[in-house]
């Protein structure tokens, strides 16, 4: 890459307030990047998440902080986190498909070898280059021979990742994606194995909208290394998103090599998963018909709810508990969202919607928080059932009729388990709805198609607004 075209992408890091990838095809040595200044070392860090779901996924600290704090514990525990940036990568070119660009966002050099850093670069950049193509890439190379069992449930969960983005009606390739890493822990075991936990963050603009970037700001990442034949290899890995856990169900904490025939067994349970998706998915008749809006006796601020809601995706706000460690925050945040929308707490009648405080308390009173509040199935109960003060809304609507600020929940009638908040819908020439952009918690995305979202089951929930 010239010099001036490192320059114009860095401008954009600083300036834009997001990391957007390299042009596809662009020629840029690996080393190149090195030569992009401080200001955009900071502008990366700075775009790190806060926290998620699966623990506090930390920003790596300052440089000075760092070397005041962290490293002199690091290096006599063998363990801990690096900050800082020594360079932001571009994978080489691979013509036939769009070329996902990666970095570490701390001195991973520092932790990984040359040879440990290129293969987690290999896996990260081969599993975008398949979701991006929607097709497999081979990643037997990546893996250790004794890890049979890892390399089969990482194949099949690539294809269902894959899978359930190619059925939908709409377009789910993606046009350009960009991932940042950072290091949360390593340590190194007794038989020189490496283990390595890092943080990822991905910048992904899909074709179906390719103007809107797409956001999922924290996914951990487990690897184990160890050396094969004088060569590193994935011994062990894991992937804290939605397609992978959903793969995983039933198998949490398993030795994945003591399984009889993994090939078939994950194979089995890909293909229950994607049947599942499409069983699931809501055709052009789904609820009933859109009908005149119910008359609220005031309106909800709709504008105000997705902007809270792009606000606290891959962060929590201060003033409310976090459930993420408690089943899930999915239904916290919305309630956050429709609360900043202008929606009131109801403590009236037999159904009540309210939080005053962490602990849950059914009651009337002006204290802890209700179900309703924090749990997916006594929201919809609320929501389907209110009558009088309080929200105004309506279950079972036609799928294809919300608009930004309704309602998905997911899951099946006896069992709604997460809930989103749509953020856009994504129209076709013609004028169709044909998928929403939505923001969620656990597991958070930011403006991100609910027809990606690896949960089977939707329906609506159209906010009409509140009444005294």
């Amino acid at each position: 890459m010239e010099k001036r075209a490192l320059t114009k992408w860095a401008r954009r890091l600083v300036l834009g307030g997001c990391l957007l990838p390299l042009a596809v095809g662009a020629g840029c040595g690996r080393r190149a990047v090195t030569e992009v200044k401080e200001t955009v070392k900071e502008a990366a860090a700075s775009k790190l998440p806060a926290g998620s779901d699966f623990g506090v996924l930390e920003m790596p600290k300052t440089e000075a902080e760092t070397k005041e704090a962290e490293r002199p514990a690091a290096r006599e525990t063998e363990t801990g986190a690096l900050s800082g940036q020594e360079e932001l990568r571009a994978p080489e070119t691979q013509p036939e498909m769009v070329r996902p660009a990666g970095a570490f966002v701390d001195e991973a050099s520092e932790v990984l070898t040359e040879e440990q850093e290129e293969l987690i670069y290999a896996y990260m950049d081969r599993y975008y280059a398949a979701v991006s193509a929607l097709e497999m890439r081979d990643i037997s190379d990546l893996f250790a021979d004794s890890a049979s069992g890892q390399l089969a449930f990482h194949e099949k969960a690539w294809e269902y990742q894959i899978g359930l983005r190619a059925v939908q009606e709409t377009d789910l390739h993606l046009e350009d994606c960009y991932y940042v890493l950072w290091i949360l822990e390593w340590s190194e075991a007794e038989d020189g194995s490496f283990d390595v936990k890092l943080g990822e963050r991905s910048y992904l603009h899909f074709a179906q909208c390719p103007e809107t970037e797409s956001r999922v700001p924290s996914v951990r990442h487990d690897f184990v290394l160890t050396q094969e034949n004088g060569e590193w290899r994935i011994r062990e890995h894991m992937q804290w998103d939605g397609a992978f856990w959903s793969m995983l169900k039933g198998y949490d904490g398993t030795d994945l090599e003591q399984i009889e025939d993994p090939e078939r067994v994950f194979e089995e349970r890909k293909e229950t998963l994607l049947k599942q998706i499409e069983e699931g998915m809501p055709g052009r008749e789904t609820g009933t018909p859109a009908a005149e809006d119910p008359a609220a006796d005031h309106p909800y601020d709709r504008e105000a709810a997705v902007a809270y809601a792009r606000q606290f995706v891959g962060q929590r706000s201060e003033d409310w508990a976090d459930y993420g460690e408690q089943g899930g925050n999915c239904q916290n945040f919305v309630s956050q969202c429709l609360s900043a929308g202008g929606i009131p707490m109801d403590t009236q009648g037999e159904k009540t919607w309210k939080w005053f405080g962490a602990a849950v308390d059914e009651t009337s009173e002006d204290r802890g928080c209700s179900l309703s509040w924090i749990n997916v199935d006594y929201f919809y109960a609320y929501a389907r059932d209110n009558q009088g003060y309080g929200l105004c809304a309506g279950t079972g609507a036609d799928f294809w009729s919300g608009r930004p600020g309704d309602l998905i929940v997911m899951g099946t009638p006896s069992d709604w388990n997460h809930i989103v908040i749509i953020t856009e819908v994504i129209k076709d020439e013609n004028g169709q709805v044909v998928d929403y952009l939505i923001c969620s918690n656990t597991l958070d995305v930011k403006d991100f198609p609910v027809s990606a979202y690896p949960q089977r089951g939707r329906e609506l929930i159209r906010i009409f607004g509140w009444n005294d």
